[in-house]
């Protein structure tokens, strides 16, 4: 299965790496080499080499900005536990200043898995420190988990994407007005 970049923000896209697939909920981050694999796709970076420990601790962040989401969706209060998970996780990502000559950048130091989860739960607490958290959703298909950051003009997207869940809602609603048209 391919992964999905929908989310209009990293953290969105990093938990949309569990989906409801035909088998019911799937986790797309099942290896080691995936997780890898997610890192380059989302272009974070290139070549990190993941062992099994930072699979787990991939998942754990993942399960804490899920957690983190429906709360925040839901109006509530972000358990302290997840705070402290993202903070933790957040202070670990380091900057480096590179170049020469009066022309230098300031980049983050992306070599390892650790410092790419640190990114996302980094852009994950500057989500949640912002007027955009105002436009976190989740899809509103019953038959989605995928989450997004609303960019849209009128701030009324309610789908992960048109070309699927969308488009399935639009196609059940007219079935099931022909249908009562039909009795």
């Amino acid at each position: 299965m391919d992964f999905v970049f929908l989310g209009n923000n990293l953290a969105a896209d990093f938990v949309n790496t569990e989906v409801i697939a035909q088998a019911g909920r799937t986790d797309l981050l099942t290896s080691p080499e995936w997780l890898s694999n997610w890192f380059e796709s989302s272009g974070i970076a290139v070549a990190i080499k993941c062992s099994e420990n930072d699979l787990n601790d991939a998942k754990e962040l993942r399960s804490s900005i899920r957690r983190t989401f429906d709360l925040v969706i839901e109006s509530k209060t972000i358990q302290p536990a997840d705070i402290a998970l993202l903070n933790a996780r957040s202070n670990e990502l380091r900057r480096v200043l590179s170049g020469s000559n009066s022309d230098y950048k300031l980049s983050f130091r992306l070599e390892s898995s650790a410092d790419a989860l640190a990114l996302i739960a980094q852009t994950c607490c500057e989500l949640l420190a912002s007027p955009r958290i105002r436009s976190l959703r989740k899809c509103a298909s019953e038959k989605c988990i995928l989450y997004f950051v609303d960019t849209s003009k009128n701030q009324l997207r309610q789908w992960c994407s048109m070309e699927t869940c969308g488009n399935r809602e639009k196609v059940r609603k007219h079935y099931g007005k022909n249908k009562a048209l039909e009795q």
